[in-house]
């Protein structure tokens, strides 16, 4: 049925601004549904992901970066070097064919080349416009620079992010580039919305830091409300325990997380039901809150006991131990034990583990798209299926000035002559 449906997005054409992660993320969601998403960018200034590892073969290369081309994919790519006498006005006319326009720069930068929304929208009333930089339009932030680790920490996440007796800490990428790219289409599509019942187009004002506060679960709750200012507490919780990760025989980690009653019962029984379980302080879920170290330091010996390496015998028994044989288990077993008494856990993955994973891969997440640099390689789909117009990814990801011939000479109509005249120019550097 998807093929014979019109994909959400198909027939609208993007001109896409925007750099680094949230932007690009943006216009990824409009891409992979249908729309039309040009990639506008300039060799004079490249995008900085393009310089981001990793890079095929480990050698940089302006169209080599891993990073860039995962969140470019589904987009066609062409150049324009805004400091040319003539770069301004190619990059006009792009957008003059264009519904939507991204961008993500500090504010004014656009309005330097005249591609501000007030300049824009005078020949396309309809026209949408995001701006995206960290820290919106206005305030007495409004002109900083950074990027996702410099928001991340501006929008508190490090605050609650590490041991409670260290230094805050981030959360290993750049969280907020994740984050609120969600909320930034979401208000896009809202302004579409609006496009298809008035005929007018809108501005939007996206901030960035704002999107990326809504994420700090009941933090700003808990302290305008309570006077409670939550801090860092490692892996563990205000609501459930145990809540942590341990450590098993091959050297991967179990994630184990209890929040109820239910979930304590279950974990008892797949543990065998050990007399510290049973503790009159462990009887109850406030109780337990208190003795997150305790229930750490017995769950840490179980899964040090209990785990095993290999997946050889199914029982061994310790040396000198003359009683029945003790079930050793692998880390996959641990969480399938775990999981058939409705315990909450899984397995701490690394990047190789979630290549091969069989949840993933079942779902077709990963994408082969063929680039025209770096060769064969496994793209990300969206997380979410539409279940008529899912999302396709239709090329991978543009190499610089990629589609320079059909953005100017066939969606512009520039002749032969005066295409290759602005070539030899610099106009498209």
């Amino acid at each position: 049925m998807a093929g014979t449906l019109k994909k959400p997005f198909e027939g609208l054409r993007v001109a896409d601004f925007a750099w680094v992660g949230v932007g690009p993320l943006v216009s990824k969601y409009l891409a992979d549904h249908g729309a039309e998403v040009i990639r506008i960018e300039s060799s004079t200034y490249p995008e900085a992901l393009r310089r981001v590892p990793p890079f095929v073969n480990d050698t940089p290369h302006i169209d080599g970066s891993g990073y860039y081309a995962n969140f470019n994919s589904s987009k066609l790519g062409a150049s324009v070097n805004l400091k040319h006498p003539r770069g301004p006005e190619l990059a006009k006319r792009i957008v003059a064919k264009c519904d939507i326009v991204t961008e993500s720069f500090t504010p004014g930068t656009m309005a330097k080349f005249g591609l501000d929304y007030e300049s824009l929208k005078a020949d396309r009333e309809d026209l949408l416009m995001i701006s995206m930089p960290l820290y919106g339009q206005t305030g007495p932030w409004a002109s900083y620079m950074g990027y996702g680790h410099v928001l991340q920490a501006a929008a508190g996440f490090n605050h609650l992010t590490g041991w409670e007796d260290g230094p805050p800490i981030g959360t290993g990428v750049a969280y907020t580039d994740f984050l609120v790219p969600h909320i930034a289409a979401t208000a896009l599509i809202a302004a579409l919305d609006y496009r298809r019942r008035t005929g007018k187009g809108q501005y939007i004002d996206f901030s960035q830091l704002e999107a990326g506060v809504l994420g700090l679960w009941t933090a700003i709750v808990d302290w305008t409300a309570n006077g409670h200012e939550q801090t860092r507490i490692g892996n563990h919780d205000s609501e459930a325990a145990p809540h942590n990760a341990y450590r098993c025989k091959d050297g991967k980690w179990v994630v184990v997380a209890c929040a109820t009653e239910k979930h304590w019962e279950g974990l008892k029984a797949a543990l065998g039901r050990p007399e510290w379980c049973d503790m009159d302080r462990m009887r109850r879920r406030w109780q337990r809150l208190n003795e997150q170290k305790e229930i750490d330091r017995h769950l840490g010996y179980w899964f040090a006991d209990f785990t095993r390496a290999e997946a050889e015998d199914e029982f061994q028994t310790e040396e000198g131990f003359d009683g029945p044989p003790i079930r050793k288990f692998t880390t996959k077993q641990v969480v399938e034990l775990f999981q058939s008494f409705g315990v909450p856990c899984g397995i701490v993955q690394s990047a190789e583990d979630l290549a091969s994973d069989p949840q993933i891969v079942a779902r077709g997440h990963y994408w082969p798209l063929e680039h025209s640099y770096m060769g064969l390689r496994q793209y990300d789909a969206p997380g979410f299926r539409l279940s008529k117009t899912p999302a396709e990814l239709t090329k991978a990801a543009p190499t610089l000035g990629e589609d320079n011939e059909y953005v100017y000479r066939k969606l512009l109509g520039i002749g032969e002559d005066e295409y290759y005249e602005l070539l030899a120019d610099g106009a498209f550097e």
